[in-house]
């Protein structure tokens, strides 16, 4: 037991000499997901304080995430030639203020436009804070930076999604409120004490100069510069597919919840959300260890299996305990996948295309997670929210077998990812 002890804690030191930045941007993250309450609980509002439907709702959630699109392109294209701390923070602060708007509201059918509203000005947090992640860091250190960024989300959402399953049926409104003050709040944070991160000549210089062929500086087009890294789009696009399924869980959990289990349903998902950021928050260092010495590619492959078991096994059972099961197995899965997405694609950015690559990249993988709500959505019109998971268990088995396709060709081609 004292062994277990002190490997559980032990893992924690691969924390230990990070960037000074990061741990910036980990406090961030975390005060901003504390008051992250909109966008998990969206689908349950949607249904039952507004009525809608589940094609209605999904048609919603895809005209919202849809929304983001242009804002993730000029964002890309801003973060490679501006400031890249004032692109991050104004249009997120134009956000926050949009949902505590949302919060004076009550039950509007205004608000759902307003939710698409913010989706444009929120997509623009995605490229900034992806290249700068990317900037102040290096491929010897991005395992641990990623996970510890993400660890420190989940930290937060562990205490928001316990918040927002108590405000959501009692204080609605608070839902609105909270999210947009956090997010204020954790934005005076990179304000205050952050510098800018985007690369000087010098800097680029010293990539140049470097081994890391595939951050190198392009003079061509970023789509040209795509083009050379066909093994990039390739995992974009499974990821994507990957991304569909994960999804799920925001939007076939919460309306099977609410279905089994009446007037109780927005409370155990704030439960299970809560018991999978506590996953994460334990186990998220201990898979980092147990996974660090893998390819990207191959710790995605184990975490696409996660998925297939722990959406999977949601089609045959509807005890509340079989949820929580499910959620420790699709968390592992998350944890894996969340992490190694993130190196790969920084790994195979050039540098001074961080913005544009980031933006692409977030465009292609968006339209796969935005199709998600809707595609699903039409689908349970006419199947039962079972067959849905089952569904999302085959399409995860496809992506596990193209990411172990394409994990083969990189290794057959001693392409380093």
């Amino acid at each position: 037991m004292n062994k277990i002890i002190k490997g559980f804690f032990g893992s924690f030191s691969q924390y230990f000499d990070l960037p000074k930045q990061i741990y910036i941007l980990a406090l961030q993250r975390f005060v901003n997901s504390v008051g992250g309450f909109v966008y998990p609980f969206l689908a349950m509002f949607l249904s039952t304080r507004l009525g809608l439907d589940t094609a209605q709702i999904g048609f919603i959630m895809l005209i919202s995430a849809v929304a983001g699109i242009p804002g993730t392109l000029i964002s890309g294209y801003l973060v490679d030639h501006f400031n890249r701390k004032i692109i991050l923070i104004i249009p997120s602060a134009i956000t926050a203020i949009i949902f505590i708007i949302c919060g004076f509201l009550g039950n509007s059918i205004l608000i759902p436009h307003l939710i698409i509203l913010s989706s444009f000005f929120r997509s623009f947090s995605g490229p900034a804070s992806g290249a700068m992640t990317t900037d102040l860091t290096t491929p010897t250190n991005r395992k641990q930076s990623f996970s510890f960024l993400y660890l420190s989300m989940n930290l937060g959402l562990a205490v928001g999604f316990t918040l927002a399953g108590k405000l959501f049926e009692n204080y609605t409104d608070w839902l609105f409120f909270g999210d947009g003050i956090t997010t204020l709040l954790s934005l005076s944070l990179v304000l205050i004490f952050i510098k800018d991160t985007k690369p000087n000549q010098k800097e680029i210089d010293k990539i140049n100069a470097s081994s890391r062929t595939e951050e190198m500086e392009e003079k061509g087009h970023i789509i040209s510069a795509l083009i050379k890294r066909p093994f990039l789009l390739a995992f974009v696009v499974i990821t994507t597919i990957i991304g569909f399924v994960y999804q799920q869980h925001g939007f076939i959990m919460p309306l099977h919840l609410e279905e089994l289990f009446p007037k109780l349903g927005a409370s155990y998902f704030g439960n299970i959300m809560t018991v999978n950021t506590l996953i994460v928050i334990f186990f998220t260092p201990i898979l980092m260890q147990l996974t660090k010495k893998f390819k990207p590619l191959f710790n995605i492959a184990i975490a696409s299996i996660a998925y297939i078991i722990g959406f999977g096994m949601l089609s045959f059972s509807n005890d509340i305990y079989w949820f929580v099961l499910s959620a420790f197995i699709w968390t592992t899965g998350e944890i894996i996948a969340t992490v190694n997405t993130g190196v790969y694609i920084s790994n195979h950015s050039p540098i001074n295309q961080r913005g544009g690559f980031s933006s692409i990249i977030h465009l292609i993988q968006h339209i796969g997670r935005s199709m998600a709500p809707y595609i699903m959505g039409l689908y349970l019109l006419d199947h039962s929210k079972s067959q849905g998971w089952l569904l999302t268990a085959v399409i995860a088995c496809f992506a596990f077998i193209s990411i172990v396709l394409l994990n083969s060709y990189e290794n057959k081609r001693k392409i380093k990812s």
